[in-house]
């Protein structure tokens, strides 16, 4: 038996949309997130997210370029590091 997983658009991990915090509808399309931290961000600004999510390398392994590059990024709570 295989799980299907889906991508959480906000901190990139993958989990199985069965057991996911929420979801939320966006031009036609259902994303869900791994936590509500994640769902209120892309509730806030769901073009933001995924423009974020488009531009993200995802070929790197997720601790990086999650926790942000500079001092000020580290301010903020991890899942908003796409935030300037």
């Amino acid at each position: 038996m295989t799980t299907e997983t889906v991508h959480d658009p906000v901190c990139h991990m993958d989990i199985d949309p069965k057991g996911a915090e929420g979801s939320a509808d966006h031009d036609g399309q259902t994303y869900y997130f791994c936590s509500r931290g994640c769902k209120m961000d892309f509730e806030e600004d769901p073009a933001g997210v995924l423009a974020a999510e488009a531009a993200y390398d995802h070929s790197q392994p997720m601790d990086e370029g999650m926790m942000g590059a500079t001092p000020a990024a580290s301010k903020r709570p991890w899942w908003q590091f796409w935030r300037s």
